[in-house]
């Protein structure tokens, strides 16, 4: 098991600090464990990698227990970095790799802690998964002037790459650390919790194994000078510009030289800057759920109702249901507006045509960043 990146003396374990004494790296380890533990499915899933012998059959069938975790690993495996789709769990676990499956389970397992407001930096609700997912979409554009491999490891590390500062938020709130005005750099992260959140969420990656190429691009996000990893380096280019984009003074004035230092001529920047998630997107249609936006999106990209009706689980009901929310969801109820059946996939294909080819581009705030990662890893 690697050791945890303390950037200052550990204290003894026989005299704990008090709530209001200075952190330390130990601290902060025992936090991140509790609150990056994996569910006992990806638990399991990771027995079994582990173990570099077990049979592909075994490991497909602890995926499948998990539906959302499913769900994502055969999106993953039928994006664009492939060229023919697969349709088993057992396919899309070959075709993805350990590497990749383990990244993975990872954005599953630690979204909850993203998705929260994180009071010690300021943070409201939702802004890191935002945030994340704007430096995965860049950096996985960046990563393309690459070899081909590293895209999908630059698009999960872009994910992850603030995992460590929900982590850090959460062992302030726990210890009684305040910070006048937040948590504004990672000077400040060192001088208060004895380690930064570039090095704890690493340090989470290394604790699941994942890639050491992925490790380092969390842990080099924020370094004075761009990584020479192939992986490290657009992830660490994305942060910048994407901060800048965000109207960060600091990040707006270091990012031509820092697109300079990565090799990126000036028009070329402005390109990749115009394709960023802030730029004005297509509207959803007006009245539509977002599982049925989730159904344009898939409807787009060709297929047909009947596989869309089937990856999502929706009721095979051969009569149109009365009202919105009847037809059967795992996990929907009656009435919520998440409810969907067969007929109704085949009406949303029918009504919305036109709507469908913009909707195919259009994120979904209300779900995880893996999920959008079927959209941007499909180059759509």
């Amino acid at each position: 098991m690697p050791t945890f990146p303390a950037l200052a003396e550990r204290p003894s374990a026989a005299a704990p600090a008090p709530p209001t004494a200075r952190v330390t790296a130990r601290v902060v380890a025992e936090a991140a464990e509790r609150l990056a533990a994996p569910s006992p499915v990806v638990t399991g899933v990771l027995q079994l990698l582990d173990q570099g012998t077990a049979p592909v059959r075994l490991i497909a069938a602890r995926v499948s227990q998990s539906p959302e975790i499913a769900l994502q690993v055969l999106r993953l495996g039928n994006s664009a970095l492939f060229s023919d789709p697969v349709d088993t769990i057992e396919r899309a676990v070959v075709r993805i790799g350990e590497r990749t499956l383990r990244a993975l389970l990872l954005a599953v397992s630690t979204y909850r802690l993203l998705e929260g407001a994180v009071a010690g930096y300021g943070f409201p609700r939702l802004y890191l998964v935002r945030h994340s997912g704007e430096v995965a979409t860049m950096a996985q554009s960046l990563a393309r002037k690459g070899p081909a491999a590293f895209v999908s490891q630059a698009y999960l590390a872009g994910l992850l790459h603030d995992l460590g500062k929900p982590i850090l938020a959460t062992v302030a709130a726990e210890r009684g650390v305040t910070i006048p005005g937040g948590i504004t750099s990672i000077a400040q992260e060192r001088e208060h919790f004895g380690t930064d959140h570039a090095k704890v969420g690493a340090w989470i990656a290394r604790r699941w194994g994942l890639p050491e190429d992925l490790c380092l691009a969390m842990e080099r996000h924020h370094d004075e000078d761009p990584p020479g990893e192939a992986v490290a380096r657009p992830v660490w280019l994305a942060d910048i510009a994407v901060h800048a984009a965000a109207g960060d003074a600091a990040a707006i004035a270091r990012l031509p030289g820092a697109a300079e230092a990565c090799g990126m001529a000036s028009d070329a920047l402005e390109m990749v800057l115009m394709a960023s998630p802030e730029t004005d997107g297509p509207r959803r249609p007006p009245g539509l759920t977002d599982r049925e936006v989730q159904v344009l999106r898939m409807l787009a990209r060709g297929s047909a109702a009947k596989q869309v009706a089937h990856e999502l689980g929706c009721s095979a009901a051969p009569h149109l249901p009365q009202a919105r929310g009847v037809g059967s969801v795992a996990g929907a109820s009656a009435g919520t507006g998440e409810g969907l059946g067969l007929n109704r996939v085949h009406l949303l294909a029918a009504d919305h045509r036109d709507a469908a080819s913009s909707v195919g581009a259009m994120p979904l705030a209300s779900h995880p960043p893996c999920v959008l990662a079927s959209r941007d890893l499909r180059g759509s």
